[in-house]
């Protein structure tokens, strides 16, 4: 499955992957970017949080799943399976 993600302007090219970081502080990517030349790069890192990374994984979360998900969601909706307003940024700090 392709995730890189491409925006391209007349004086760069953007391109967004995931990547983890190792215990040698090397960057790992899920995925090569098959760019087809050498080129220089600027890198910009968004450490995401464990809990919101396994929530969602490109990678692995097919389709199918998403749409699994998401009925679920509409299920639990349907029969009341809700949570107040109030309660959805409880114990998130911003």
């Amino acid at each position: 499955m392709q995730t890189a993600a491409f925006h391209k302007s007349p004086a760069m090219q953007e391109i967004e992957v995931m990547g983890s970081i190792d215990d040698r502080g090397q960057l790992l990517l899920l995925q090569p970017l098959n760019l087809g030349r050498h080129a220089k790069v600027r890198v910009r890192i968004t450490l995401l949080d464990e809990e919101v990374e396994s929530a969602f994984d490109p990678e692995t979360d097919n389709k199918a799943k998403i749409l699994a998900d998401l009925k679920e969601s509409l299920r639990q909706a349907d029969a009341g399976q809700t949570y107040p307003i109030s309660e959805l940024w409880d114990g998130i700090d911003v």
